[in-house]
């Protein structure tokens, strides 16, 4: 196998269960060990995932360095390592800085642009000073091309363009001739966020299972985790019955990641995100701010209204709060 290019794995066209052997099937040796840094991320392995992109930081090879940079950034989200996620950070803007220059080939300019978006977008925070994403992914293999369209379309989402995400993904979907496992699970991940904000609640669990059922033959846990607060109780709804030890491994993951992805977030935005809640009162807290009520929730989550009560005054005593209203400024946007 011989695709060189930024996050080969995510990059490579694969049967569903057979990441693994995807990976052992790439000659070179430092991608084959990125492409397994990248299994590790997307299984939730953060730790060795770190120890292998670590080495690749300041690699002379650009598609090994930007790869490297992403990953750690993110992989360091989950270890609560904030300092270090902002060195993956930091190396992305190197990298793009050097392809504004022209240094490099098209193809690396789109996929530095493409990295920018997702160390910004994907943490909520603003993309400035960075070319527009859409201008660039035309240029891009096709593997990364879908993953490009998931950050466009969760910057749309951001912007409250919900249908408008939800029918980047869909019309990628249906455009994409092979099957590229990691971004088109990310593609239905938000497809299922678009949904459910609007409310559509069985049209989402439709695409989150579309999603799941593609992710689940390769352990990919972590596109459901980055998702989890957006998903608005989904994950509760649709895994935590029918695969409680899938739930535990997100829900654990979940914890984790957000606080560290908070951490960084928090201090960029001057926003408040909290911390402060269990994974279960996030999804309440999300839809409570959202605009549901306790009887809506009660249905959407398969809990008791007296349930939700409970959870409410909690989560009011935990954010010393005392209206629904003061919910948002603690909520995802």
């Amino acid at each position: 196998m011989n695709k060189y290019t930024v996050l080969p794995l995510l990059n490579s066209s694969f049967e569903p269960g057979k990441a693994l052997e995807t990976v052992e099937q790439f000659e070179d040796k430092d991608f084959r060990n990125i492409a397994m840094a990248e299994l590790y991320y997307f299984t939730g392995r953060a730790k060795e995932c770190c120890e292998i992109t670590e080495l690749y930081l300041e690699n002379e090879k650009m598609e090994l360095r930007l790869s490297a940079c992403m990953l750690y950034c993110y992989a360091n989200l989950t270890l609560g390592r904030s300092v270090a996620s902002k060195r993956g950070l930091q190396g992305i803007q190197e990298c793009i800085s050097k392809a504004m220059k022209k240094e490099i080939s098209e193809e690396l300019q789109a996929s530095c642009v493409l990295a920018g978006y997702v160390g910004a977008v994907l943490l909520h925070l603003p993309a400035e000073g960075i070319p527009p994403l859409w201008e660039y992914s035309g240029i891009l293999s096709e593997g990364l091309r879908l993953f490009a369209v998931y950050v466009l379309a969760h910057q749309a989402y951001l912007n409250g363009e919900y249908w408008s995400a939800y029918g980047m993904c869909k019309a990628a979907l249906f455009m994409t001739r092979e099957t590229y496992p990691i971004s088109m699970v990310y593609l239905r991940c938000m497809m299922s966020t678009c949904r459910i904000n609007r409310r559509y609640k069985k049209e989402a669990q439709i695409d989150l299972m579309e999603g799941w059922k593609m992710a689940e033959k390769d352990d990919f846990a972590e596109p459901f985790i980055e998702h989890h607060g957006l998903l608005q109780g989904l994950i509760e709804v649709c895994i935590r019955k029918n695969d409680p030890d899938a739930y535990k491994r997100i829900t654990d993951g979940v914890l984790s990641f957000s606080r560290g992805w908070m951490a960084v977030h928090n201090p960029e935005t001057k926003n408040k995100v909290t911390d402060e809640l269990t994974v279960m009162e996030f999804s309440i807290a999300m839809q409570a701010s959202g605009g549901w009520t306790n009887k809506e929730i009660a249905a959407h989550m398969g809990i008791s209204v007296n349930t939700v009560k409970h959870h409410l005054t909690d989560i009011f005593c935990k954010l010393d709060i005392k209206k629904r209203e003061e919910l948002k400024q603690y909520m995802l946007n």
